[in-house]
């Protein structure tokens, strides 16, 4: 009885882990293309412009009170 208990926590973590990482990958996608569209523009660095517009697209709260704005 109680190894079922833990399947269903191994399936909620791996869960999590999948959603968090498409969303990863997602926010990565669209910061990559922000940061080839924009670079010449914004005249900085390829890592500069990546990390801006990864933190722009990026929709999970970074830090805790980021869930408040």
């Amino acid at each position: 009885m109680g190894d079922g208990k833990m399947l269903y926590i191994l399936y909620i973590l791996l869960g999590l882990l999948i959603v968090l990482g498409v969303d990863c990958a997602i926010t990565a996608f669209l910061a990559i293309r922000d940061t080839l569209k924009y670079q010449k523009e914004d005249r900085m660095s390829f890592t500069a412009a990546f990390m801006k517009y990864f933190a722009k697209n990026n929709n999970i709260p970074t830090s805790f009170s980021d869930i408040f704005e």
